[in-house]
């Protein structure tokens, strides 16, 4: 790392230092786990001359790090090994969420908890790994539907509204091939230089061509890997006049996590509290990112996409409503997370 890069490591490991403190404890699924008071946030800067100009720690974390973190108790040698505990202590660093998330009408003392709940990784796609599932999304759309197909006025069950999906069941079959799966597999596993630092879930990749290459990476780096999943499910919404009217996904039907990738545009995700419809935050959703929320989040809020684009806001700001393609992910609901599903939905 050349000079600028350790600036700038320390630089921001200084400031997450001074800004943040985690909570003791964490709910998971039910389950209470203790979490350091404490912790630090790595950040790889890119080892290259920046033309004399240090690059910002979003800018560095976005893109080199894909703003995953994990807190200090779990090391790199954890990463592969217990995919379980991982996944437990991932979060979104707190220069993402000032940047991501609007939580002025939420109390501060629960900030940390949705933090923990609800992670964004932006830039997780590359351009031509974007490009690519638009291409791949809207010929399957095209395939499943019919060309002409127009977009629905409403859902089945009035969530949705002008809007067009299928499911892509093959797009969760696993990689193309054994390279690939390979590939996935040493990007989830491969320990970082340091076994002292918090370690980046998202690290530097070989640029994947199929879907399913990039859906099988994203169990992979993300959630434990005995997980059931269901299919992957692709929803298109028409610019200007899609929406999703807040809503929980039902509980029936899949587990703890709802996670996806965003497409074509930016979005607005507004999350209410099912028990308190004053208790709301939004999310800004750009394209290329990955996003899951899971447990609390998940069971007690309900998320939406506003309709109309006057509504389509973000700490102020009309966020045009282009036309968006998602690419969704859910956890099978499995026998214990059915009993963990239905506690903490009350």
């Amino acid at each position: 790392m050349n000079i600028t890069g350790v600036a700038c490591l320390r630089s921001t490991i200084r400031t997450i230092r001074s800004r943040v403190a985690a909570p003791s404890e964490l709910i998971i699924s039910g389950t209470s786990i203790a979490r350091p008071r404490s912790f630090t946030t790595a950040i790889r800067c890119v080892n290259k001359s920046f033309s004399g100009q240090q690059p910002s720690p979003d800018r560095a974390i976005s893109q080199q790090s894909k703003a995953l973190y994990t807190t200090s108790s779990t090391t790199s040698s954890l990463v592969g090994q217990n995919t379980l505990v991982v996944y437990r202590d991932v979060y979104t660093p707190p220069s993402i969420a000032a940047t991501h998330f609007d939580l002025s009408r939420i109390n501060p003392s629960e900030h940390a908890q949705i933090l923990s709940d609800f992670i964004i990784v932006p830039e997780y796609l590359s351009s031509l790994e974007h490009d690519m599932l638009v291409e791949a999304a809207t010929k399957k759309l095209k395939r499943a539907l019919g060309k002409q197909v127009r977009f629905e006025d409403g859902h089945f069950d009035g969530v949705i509204t002008r809007y067009r999906e299928c499911s892509a069941t093959d797009w969760g079959a696993g990689p193309d091939s054994e390279a690939a799966a390979a590939a996935a597999e040493a990007s989830s596993s491969s320990p970082s230089s340091s076994s002292d630092t918090p370690t980046a879930m998202s690290r530097s990749r070989a640029e994947r061509t199929t879907p399913r290459e990039i859906i099988y990476s994203i169990k992979q780096e993300f959630f434990p890997h005995h997980w059931k999943w269901v299919a992957p499910h692709i929803l298109e919404l028409e610019a200007g006049k899609g929406g999703i009217k807040p809503h929980v996904d039902h509980l029936e039907a899949s587990g703890a996590v709802v996670a996806g990738l965003c497409l074509g545009s930016t979005a607005v995700m507004e999350l209410i509290h099912e028990d308190d419809p004053d208790k709301l935050f939004r999310v800004l959703l750009p394209k290329r990112c990955f996003y899951f929320q899971r447990d609390s989040v998940r069971y007690r809020y309900k998320h939406g996409i506003p309709i109309l684009p006057e509504d389509h806001q973000f700490k102020g700001s009309v966020i045009p409503k282009e036309k968006r393609i998602s690419i969704m992910l859910r956890n099978a609901l499995e026998s214990s997370q059915a009993a963990s599903a239905h506690g903490s939905s009350m």
